[in-house]
């Protein structure tokens, strides 16, 4: 089996113990992370590397940052920045070597939006309409492709604790989940909703107003798969036990579990 991970750390450096924590307890072989909140030189390799990790990081000051973290031979790394028109550190892309066939991984961090009145929610969509083109672009490939991250989106009224009261904000705003559920259209699956079609979970929760405590969270964090990754699909769960950890991330870790071989003749 094949463990891929990913999490919205909401800054690496204040977890890093978590972080490591949790690799190693779920025993994951490769993790897209986000929101790493510090520059390439900042990152905190040694830690990491010492327990077996390959780490291909797109830094950024202070905020935003991508990275895939990786067990396994990295034979092709690319930023990718050019799916938008800035230098904001949001998309990380590589392939990775795992035991005779080749997977390419992606990281993404889609911007908040901030309102639905403001520049930053047109941005989001932007951004969603050049992730869009990249991902069909790689779908073309016939790749086992994962393009993990915060999404910054809960799909569907499972998804939100209160769809409802949810249904004007941003996150669960009609445009933004037309974007998402276009990408999924194309041909991508969501690992988590294949594998828990009735599950009502979350994989964020505020940090204010006792959301974690009262579960009033979303699932805005997703692992989307190829048609060649969902063939070989197990389980997706969320870990939502790093979320009760003193000082967490705002977000819990997604992870897909992968069948390193497949029998097409029980297909």
């Amino acid at each position: 089996m094949l463990k891929i991970a990913t999490w919205n750390v909401n800054s690496i450096r204040k977890r890093i113990d978590q972080l490591c924590s949790f690799v190693t307890e779920d025993e994951i072989d490769i993790i897209m992370l986000q929101e790493i909140k510090c520059t390439n030189e900042q990152f905190p390799y040694e830690q990491i590397e010492q327990l077996g990790y390959k780490c291909i990081v797109h830094g950024e000051k202070a905020r935003n940052g991508v990275a895939i973290l990786s067990k396994y031979p990295v034979i092709e790394d690319s930023l990718s920045t050019s799916i938008v028109d800035n230098e904001e550190a949001r998309y990380l892309e590589c392939l990775i070597e795992c035991n005779g066939f080749n997977l390419r991984v992606a990281s993404v961090y889609v911007p908040n939006g901030q309102s639905i009145d403001s520049e930053a929610f047109k941005y989001k969509l932007h951004f969603f309409d050049c992730l869009y083109q990249r991902l069909h672009d790689l779908f073309g490939k016939e790749e086992i492709t994962i393009v993990g991250g915060d999404y910054n989106v809960a799909p569907n009224k499972i998804d939100v604790h209160d769809d409802y009261a949810n249904e004007d904000k941003i996150g669960f705003n009609i445009d933004e989940r037309g974007k998402l559920f276009a990408i999924l259209h194309s041909g991508y699956c969501d690992a988590f909703r294949i594998t828990n079609p009735e599950s009502k979970e979350f994989s964020w929760w505020d940090y204010r107003e006792g959301s974690w405590q009262q579960n009033k969270g979303m699932r805005i964090d997703h692992i989307l798969l190829s048609p060649e990754a969902t063939d070989r699909l197990e389980k997706c769960y969320i870990n939502n036990k790093m979320r009760a950890k003193e000082n967490p991330s705002d977000h819990a870790p997604v992870v897909c579990v992968l069948e390193e071989s497949i029998n097409y003749s029980l297909k």
